[in-house]
């Protein structure tokens, strides 16, 4: 499969690129520079564009299977930025005849009840809330889109290093957690199971996560 991926650079991109090319997929990273790319990366093919340059980013993803997008702000970054990326690259896959755009997500637009997502819930920490809401207009925007097959991938609500069990469970739609109530996921099991979806297509138009 030929994958074109945005935010490679990320300790999750690193992960999703990594996993790519252990399976022997084709892997092309957009990225802002082309020096000091992570060991990850190494076997993948660089192109340098900016996610404003639509007629930049529509050509490095043309040819390609699936466009996976890691994005996320970078410090000083606009986090408002993240709904509006994700209409970006709909609109460049749309153009590049690419059909499927599987972006990472936010936990916080899974649901813990019918109708009710984890952003809205009172004990949700508001030092979070505006990634989470950031996120929540990406899964909107993607909402609206009807002539692609995308998928908004979101993690456990904690999401970080640690060892690869190579175990998960994924689901859609509602938020996921242990039995001791705690949600999370390694860097390198999420990456895992991303790529698993990229290759499963198990699940189009849908919200998804994995967690423990």
């Amino acid at each position: 499969m030929k994958i074109a991926l945005v935010g490679a650079t990320g300790n999750i991109g690193r992960q999703i690129a990594r996993h790519a090319l252990a399976n022997g997929h084709q892997l092309t990273v957009i990225v802002r520079s082309a020096q000091d790319l992570p060991t990850e990366l190494a076997g993948a093919h660089p192109v340098i564009a900016s996610l404003d340059d639509q007629d930049a980013l529509v050509a490095a993803i043309a040819g390609h299977d699936v466009l996976a997008s890691a994005y996320g702000p970078r410090p000083g970054d606009d986090i408002g930025r993240v709904g509006e990326v994700a209409a970006q690259l709909a609109d460049a896959a749309r153009k590049a005849n690419v059909p499927r755009l599987v972006v990472v997500g936010g936990a916080g637009s899974l649901e813990v009840a019918p109708g009710v997502q984890l952003v809205d819930t009172p004990t949700f920490p508001e030092a979070y809330k505006p990634y989470a809401l950031a996120h929540r207009e990406a899964f909107n925007r993607l909402q609206a889109v009807d002539d692609l097959d995308w998928t908004f991938f979101s993690p456990a609500a904690e999401i970080g290093p640690g060892e690869e069990r190579g175990q998960y469970r994924v689901q859609p739609k509602a938020f996921l957690a242990d039995a001791s109530g705690h949600s999370r996921i390694s860097y390198a099991d999420y990456g895992a199971a991303f790529v698993a979806e990229l290759e499963a297509r198990k699940y189009p138009k849908q919200i998804i996560t994995a967690a423990y």
